[in-house]
């Protein structure tokens, strides 16, 4: 029976009959413990009104003087018109125990009982399966489980053979470009001959040339020194490194003072601020140098005509020491930022500011870095310059 009738049962009227009303009806039938007692509407063949009429509900065409009003058995009466002179007038009418609920009130209490009754749907639902899904997904991780140790052994092994094909290439490169030093070293000698004089005067067309030839053997020539140095830096583990206890503010004045000319020629000033402890840590000072080299040379090369660079060696309290050289140059776009440590990666920007460059220094430097176990971060703005910090792990400082 969806009509109830039993002491105990909560006794409620509908007011307004249309879509929402007629919702809540709906919902309220099926629930135990509720008596719908009258339903009004002034539609008498509105849907809620026929519903009612279907489950034997007292329908009431007219509010005023009804039995909704009167009736004090009324626990609850839903006003579902939206019209606010209905809900007032029954809020001013009906019994003090009897609490009106408007069209937005009831508009959440449908959506809740009608989340209930799905809730509870669902709930039967998976109890009936619950059991048999669980033996379906067993089943299915198992396989799974199976699979992905079957991906993990081929995985392994696929791993295995790039480890070779890169010891392999390692291995190729090396020899290679071992090769062609010899040749480029002669075709770069033979120009300076020609340029010099010495296999006598060239026309001023053929003088062009051959320097073209002489400036191409240069930056070949330094991209496979830079090819040779960053394979055997691959090549490299920590444990083979040697070692030893090196000031960075030796090592970082001397590299300063080798660039000093190059640096003049552009009208570039190169400030330097030393650590005022003594930097000593225990590093490779021939990589530490090329590092420091890497930096201070990218900073000369993409720097503006007469500005300035700034190096600097700093300590972080009494365990941590860094190396930063910033610049006033072309800067780095923010999307470039995290491919330049990529081997042979150069902006479109590098490269308009210096045709002659490999795409390996910052590469170079990152992989040193790597093998002291040191960090290497760039900031960098698009016009007005970038900063290089290196910064390195914690070790014991010299008292000064």
């Amino acid at each position: 029976m969806a009509h109830h009738t039993e002491e105990q049962d909560t006794v409620i009227a509908i007011v307004g009959a249309g879509k929402g009303g007629t919702a809540i009806l709906k919902i309220l039938l099926q629930i135990p413990g509720v008596t719908v007692k009258y339903v009004c509407d002034k539609e008498k063949e509105s849907e809620g009104m026929i519903l009612a009429a279907e489950n034997r509900i007292e329908r009431v065409y007219e509010l005023e003087n009804s039995p909704i009003v009167a009736d004090n058995t009324l626990d609850l009466i839903f006003e579902v018109t939206g019209n606010k002179n209905v809900f007032e007038y029954l809020q001013e009418k009906v019994s003090q125990n009897c609490t009106v609920v408007g069209a937005a009130g009831a508009k959440v209490l449908f959506y809740l009982l009608e989340s209930q009754q799905n809730i509870t749907e669902e709930l039967r639902y998976c109890k009936l399966y619950l059991s048999e899904k669980v033996m379906e997904r067993t089943e299915e991780l198992e396989e799974t489980n199976r699979e992905l140790q079957r991906k993990v052994n081929e995985l392994a092994e696929l791993n295995q053979k790039l480890h070779q094909i890169n010891e392999e290439k390692t291995k190729y490169l090396v020899n290679a470009t071992h090769q062609l030093k010899a040749p480029f070293a002669a075709i770069q000698s033979y120009s300076e001959l020609l340029i010099n004089g010495y296999a006598d005067d060239l026309s001023e067309k053929s003088e062009t040339i051959v320097k073209k030839i002489r400036d191409r053997c240069i930056l070949l020539s330094n991209s496979i020194k830079e090819m040779l140095e960053l394979a055997n830096l691959n090549s490299f583990v920590e444990e083979n490194l040697k070692m030893a206890k090196e000031n960075l503010n030796d090592i970082a004045s001397a590299q300063i003072e080798r660039f000093k000319p190059v640096a003049d020629s552009k009208n570039i000033r190169i400030l330097f601020n030393p650590c005022e402890r003594e930097p000593v840590l225990t590093v490779n000072r021939k990589q530490i140098e090329a590092l420091f080299h890497i930096l201070i040379e990218n900073a000369i090369n993409y720097s503006h005509h007469e500005s300035s660079i700034s190096v600097e060696v700093g300590c972080l309290g009494n365990k941590r020491v860094y190396f930063s050289v910033k610049d006033q140059g072309i800067g780095i776009e923010e999307k470039n930022l995290k491919n330049i440590f990529r081997e042979y990666f150069r902006t479109n920007r590098a490269v308009r500011q210096s045709y002659n460059g490999s795409g390996l220094g910052l590469a170079i430097a990152k992989r040193i870095a790597e093998l002291h176990r040191a960090e290497i971060s760039v900031d960098s703005t698009p016009g007005q310059g970038s900063s290089f910090i290196v910064e390195f792990p914690l070790q014991s400082l010299a008292q000064a």
